[in-house]
């Protein structure tokens, strides 16, 4: 039985319900990062704790200065979610 990779499974049309399930559930599955995962996070946290506060700081409140400071807090997710998976999702 082959496992679907990660990197696949949004484009999954069909397939073998126990692998999807297999695969949803390592998806949502948490894992304990490694020295070297928290090593590359770090400065990604203190780039992006930066803008955030640079923009708060610089930019007038706003419907688009709340997408901005929203745009990084999904862009903190995304980039955890890529050093957790080793940029398989």
């Amino acid at each position: 039985m082959t496992a679907i990779d990660l990197r696949d499974l949004k484009r999954l049309t069909g397939g073998n319900e126990e692998e999807i399930e297999r695969a949803i559930k390592e998806l949502f599955t948490y894992r304990r990062w490694t020295t070297e995962q928290e090593k590359r996070s770090a400065p990604v946290s203190e780039a992006l704790q930066l803008a955030y506060k640079t923009i708060l700081l610089n930019v007038p409140a706003s419907p688009s200065r709340t997408r901005a400071l929203n745009c990084l807090t999904d862009a903190r997710m995304l980039a955890n979610q890529a050093i957790t998976f080793g940029g398989d999702v």
